[in-house]
């Protein structure tokens, strides 16, 4: 294969190893080919022809989590995060094994099957989460999501936030869009409320249009490249206007941002500039000074998803929200704490290496004694609630950081 235009980004790496330190595949193999230099080199010699696209190469390549530390370490700034996805879109499947495919096939079924407001419809009715939720998750097991059902907050709760919510606040200072993505009603109904609450009475008035779609990161990350555009196209015709795209998943909103670098238009690049997540919308508010939220004593541990540091530069603000909160305390993970291994469908298709990184993790908050474990998405929250749940530590309660605040809302 004889790719010129991948080859060339590919040569803006010169290989200085400065993102080693902060790869977590390389950390714990120690294997050039699991590190982010690495896997450019072999892209580079595919790009240019010299290699061929063999299933071992690909796997090497699949193995990578897409947290992007290496971007934010990088002097060159190596478009590390848009190779390795254009690659994956090139290669397809290749390399990947059938138990991974059938995984992947049915977390996207279980997320994406349906459109936004209809999806509250079908777990309604049964036709979507329904049947794979009861029985304790027996049939997500039968299908290779064992870790999914293990994960599962709980009861899957069907809710239609479409349409505009006013702001209840003494007066409307601003406006915003929340971007709902796939796992509202299945995992995240309660950060859902939790976002609309505090937004509309900090004065902002909501807008949740319902021809929203997927994000497209599980497509795109994936190699599925045409859906992911076909998602993209539909989301940046959705969210018209000038006012901010709120989200609250992190990996959404990572990839909403990215849409500027697929698209590669005037439009797209203004577009992805109103992206925000919520925690740093938040925080841009004015907060009344007369608010005083309830009190709680007990303790959090504050998790930074990787897409929330490395793409969005978000990671500061959930721990400043918390600390709102009298008698809270707020520890946030040390910054040496690396991905946890969720990274959308990885946990799933390379189980070893997720459950690894996740340990790392759940080793610093077992040692916190936490009441609750605050992370910003739902694809984390999901991982580390299983891993919390099989050492026996179910009681640590596992939830966005807007969740808890909205739960010490005054009044």
């Amino acid at each position: 294969m004889n790719r010129p235009d991948l080859a060339a980004d590919t040569d803006l790496c010169v290989k200085c190893g400065l993102c080693l330190p902060h790869c977590p595949t390389y950390l714990q193999t120690q294997d050039e080919n699991e590190s982010p230099r690495g896997r450019l080199s072999l892209i580079q010699g595919w790009a240019r022809g010299a290699l061929e696209a063999t299933p071992e190469l690909a796997r090497h390549v699949d193995h990578c989590l897409l947290c992007r530390a290496c971007e934010a370490a990088c002097p060159a700034y190596v478009p590390y995060g848009g190779i390795v996805d254009r690659f994956r879109g090139e290669v397809g499947e290749l390399g990947k094994s059938s138990a991974a495919k059938l995984k992947t096939a049915a977390l996207r079924k279980l997320l994406t099957g349906v459109g936004v407001r209809h999806r509250a419809e079908a777990l309604m009715a049964g036709a979507l989460g329904g049947p794979l939720l009861r029985g304790g998750g027996f049939l997500l097991e039968a299908v290779g999501l064992g870790e999914v059902a293990a994960g599962l907050p709980g009861t899957a709760t069907a809710t239609d936030w479409i349409g505009i919510h006013p702001a209840t606040g003494p007066a409307e200072t601003g406006r915003a869009d929340v971007f709902l993505g796939c796992t509202a009603n299945l995992l995240d109904a309660e950060t859902v409320s939790a976002t609309l609450r505090l937004l509309n009475r900090l004065g902002v008035r909501v807008r949740v249009p319902e021809a929203q779609a997927c994000c497209g990161a599980l497509h795109g990350h994936g190699g599925d490249a045409q859906a992911a555009s076909a998602l993209m196209e539909r989301n940046l015709a959705a969210f018209d206007g000038e006012d901010a795209i709120v989200g609250f998943a992190s990996g959404c909103g990572a990839m909403l941002r990215d849409y500027r670098e697929r698209a590669a238009t005037e439009t797209a690049a203004r577009w992805a500039g109103r992206v925000r997540d919520v925690g740093e919308f938040l925080a841009g508010l004015p907060w009344p000074d007369d608010w005083v939220l309830a009190p709680l004593e007990a303790k959090v541990v504050v998790h930074a998803p990787c897409t929330l540091k490395n793409v969005l530069k978000a990671d500061r603000h959930p721990a400043a929200l918390l600390r709102r909160i009298p008698g809270l305390e707020v520890v946030p993970l040390p910054v040496q704490v690396r991905c946890c291994g969720a990274a959308g469908s990885y946990s799933l298709e390379h189980p070893a290496m997720a459950g690894a990184l996740r340990d790392e993790v759940l080793d610093r908050v077992a040692a916190e004694r936490p009441a609750f474990l605050a992370t910003s998405n739902p694809g984390c929250a999901m991982h580390l609630r299983a891993g919390l749940k099989r050492r026996g530590l179910g009681g640590v309660e596992v939830l966005h950081p807007v969740a808890l605040l909205a739960r010490c809302l005054p009044g």
